[in-house]
């Protein structure tokens, strides 16, 4: 296939060549507000269609929900994951269509990601333990997995099987689990980690970009009012004190936990779109024996709990969920959670023993779930939401939408526009980029400058996190900080202050979203 892409901007120009101020009061087809997973990939899918799209971003590419998620790209098991199983699906037949449509779709999104992202979905073998007297029953996950194999019959295997005997010796770390004498068998599947959904992020944005849309980065988004023509105002402020406004047929609210503050002025919903819920986790070194697989569970609150696999040695047990109303923004793990996560570990595997002096760093998410007054702790169901019953017409929002699933919910959302609006344009051929990887050594100064000349980073978070993926797995020290900040400082413009400043926010940023376990 022929891959047709426009030239990169420079600085200061939009993708047709225009200047900022030339492009102030453009006309855009679609305004994506939102550049996480979802904004991202709604954006590349509706420039490649031939839209003419802006992304606005308030922060940078993947700050939220999708580089604080769990990570894990699952089966769809988890859909079916619940206290009393054959009763609870019994009873509410909607919510049994609810699980199979998702589980369908969680299904589908392996089977595409582990093609198209082969780098970013590592395999590892998923062990769930099966205890006398617990309410998931081995013939569950029989079934379940007889019908997950149905839902998806040609993605990658699910290599499911029943350990029944021999555990000690089928599965290395089984002399650690609970309850020796009522563990009747473990099952055992293939499972993925998206170890870098942020850099995914990145790359959708770029190719959006190359695909003819326009970036704002560092730019809040606002709904001012919609115009006799039926166009949306837009306006776009940057944090220089100036504000630009766009003009959009229709708009797509994609702000994921933010999604109900972008509203035009006295237009307030009577009731939320969003549910926030919480999920924190806990990282830990565990041994040898550990390494390439993952603990399934339900722990004693009735919800699914994991060990998984982060990176060499590193493993995490999570998450929680409790209920969040306050700005995602300052979501943090806090003791109780630690304490809780620890007890649950602890709980699950007695033979590990671990402490808080083990936990080497947390982090927490908040779900941008759909609110239902009716399930306190939100729908997990994707859901797009036509606003025009609102007073919104040509607004469109997504609430639940997972990491994995991004590639049909871009597909999904380009749908639900061109019902609306016919792009303005011709299609671009397209093609999904390659992500750096972490960087050798030996050439991470220009990893470092490629992530500020070519992919929009403008501090060491969007370096170091965020396109780089240097941090994740482990905290960087004040050497390494200094490092990517020196090699980037005329690139950016940054004084030895200016530098300095960046390096403390830096590592003030690690500690406080990524604390340690005795800091929490």
């Amino acid at each position: 296939m022929t891959i047709y892409f426009r030239a990169v901007p420079q600085k200061g120009e939009d993708a047709t060549g225009m200047t900022l101020r030339q492009a102030q009061h453009e006309a855009f087809d679609v305004v994506v507000i939102g550049g996480g997973i979802n904004g991202t990939s709604a954006a590349l899918e509706l420039a490649a269609t031939g839209y003419r799209v802006l992304l606005a971003e308030k922060s940078d590419l993947g700050n939220g929900a999708s580089s604080r998620s769990s990570r894990i790209l699952h089966c769809g098991l988890r859909y079916f994951e619940t206290h009393h199983p054959v009763r609870t699906f019994a009873r509410s037949p909607a919510r049994l269509l609810g699980a199979v449509r998702m589980a369908k779709a969680a299904m589908e999104s392996r089977a595409e990601l582990v093609r198209l992202r082969p780098a970013r979905c590592k395999p590892f073998t998923m062990c769930f333990p099966l205890f006398q007297g617990d309410d998931i029953r081995g013939w569950h996950l029989d079934i379940g997995f007889a019908l997950l194999k149905r839902l998806a019959p040609s993605g990658p295997p699910l290599d499911y099987r029943r350990v029944r005997s021999h555990l000690d010796r089928e599965i290395p770390f089984a002399a650690d689990l609970r309850d020796r004498t009522r563990l009747k068998s473990v099952a055992t599947y293939r499972e993925y980690m998206i170890d870098w959904p942020d850099r995914i992020c990145v790359d959708n944005a770029l190719d959006a970009e190359r695909a003819g849309a326009q970036l704002r980065l560092f730019t809040r988004a606002s709904l001012r009012e919609r115009t006799s023509d039926g166009n949306w105002l837009v306006d776009l402020a940057d944090g220089s004190g100036d504000v630009e406004t766009v003009r959009a047929g229709v708009v797509l609210n994609l702000a994921g936990t933010w999604v109900d503050e972008i509203m035009p002025p006295g237009r307030s919903p009577n009731q939320p779109l969003v549910r926030g819920t919480k999920g924190s986790h806990i990282v830990v070194r565990l041994p040898e024996r550990y390494r390439g697989y993952g603990v399934a569970t339900l722990h004693r609150g009735g919800m699914p709990f994991y060990c998984l696999p982060l990176e060499d040695d590193w493993f995490y047990f999570g998450p929680t969920e409790t209920a969040y109303d306050a700005d995602a923004d300052e979501a943090r793990t806090t003791g109780e959670d630690v304490d809780f996560l620890l007890g649950e570990a602890n709980h699950l595997l007695p033979g590990l023993s671990l402490q808080r002096r083990h936990v080497e760093f947390t982090w927490a998410g908040v779900r941008p779930l759909t609110f239902d007054p009716a399930q306190p702790m939100g729908r997990r169901t994707r859901e797009i939401h036509d606003l025009s019953a609102r007073g919104m017409p040509g607004v469109l929002a997504m609430t639940a939408g997972p990491v994995q699933s991004h590639r049909s919910a871009g597909r999904e959302l380009r749908d639900a526009v061109a019902r609306m609006l016919p792009p303005s344009g011709e299609p671009v051929a397209t093609e999904w980029g390659t992500a750096l990887g972490a960087p050798d050594p030996r050439n991470a100064r220009e990893a470092y400058r490629i992530a500020v000349r070519e992919e929009h980073a403008r501090d060491l978070r969007g370096i170091l996190y965020t396109r780089v993926g240097d941090g994740w797995g482990r905290h960087l020290d004040r050497n390494a900080a200094e490092h990517a900040a020196h090699s980037v400082a005329d690139l950016l413009g940054w004084s030895p202050a200016k530098l300095n400043e960046q390096v403390e926010t830096f590592l003030a940023f690690q500690q406080q979203v990524f604390p340690k376990g005795d800091a929490a």
